[in-house]
């Protein structure tokens, strides 16, 4: 069963108890207790896949990497990020705008001043467009409390330069 952020999260502070970050031991013993079968060889080339030096110390997103790459499924972020991007994606353009974001705001009955709607945009759009791009959204989003210490493979984000 894949674990969720918050349960990774959970599992990774128990195993870490103040030293800051994990060692390869833990991080083997861990994914072994977790149901994960890697032996060590295969577990080193997964680190040297995510440009991991075990030798460093794992940190929190290095350990959510790895769990992702055991369970086979490395873009749930992305893709739960691409979820949330459409969702305010009102018109299908690509592209969120203050003007979707006050739809947006309208249907769920949310009282949002303009100021607030014009924070918000100002605060991801990067190019200075008054829009705000799916790529520009991800990373926004990578900054919330939710994501921290989340990274998300941005090869599968960096295909197109267009919404999906």
């Amino acid at each position: 069963e894949d674990l969720s952020q918050a349960e990774m999260k959970q599992w990774y502070q128990r195993r870490v108890r103040g030293r800051g970050l994990l060692s390869f031991t833990v991080l083997r013993r861990s994914l072994r207790t977790m149901g994960f079968t890697a032996d060590e060889k295969e577990l080193r080339g997964a680190l040297a896949d995510c440009n991991i030096k075990a030798e460093d110390g794992i940190t929190f997103s290095q350990f959510v990497d790895i769990v992702l790459i055991e369970q086979g499924d490395s873009f749930d972020v992305y893709e739960e990020l691409m979820s949330g991007f459409t969702a305010m994606d009102i018109d299908r353009s690509g592209k969120i705008t203050a003007q979707s974001l006050r739809k947006l705001a309208n249907r769920l009955e949310e009282d949002l001043s303009q100021a607030e709607i014009d924070d918000m945009i100002s605060e991801a759009d990067k190019n200075g467009n008054g829009e705000i791009t799916h790529k520009e959204f991800i990373a926004v989003m990578l900054k919330t409390n939710l994501f921290r210490g989340t990274s998300v493979n941005t090869a599968r984000s960096d295909k197109s330069d267009n919404f999906p």
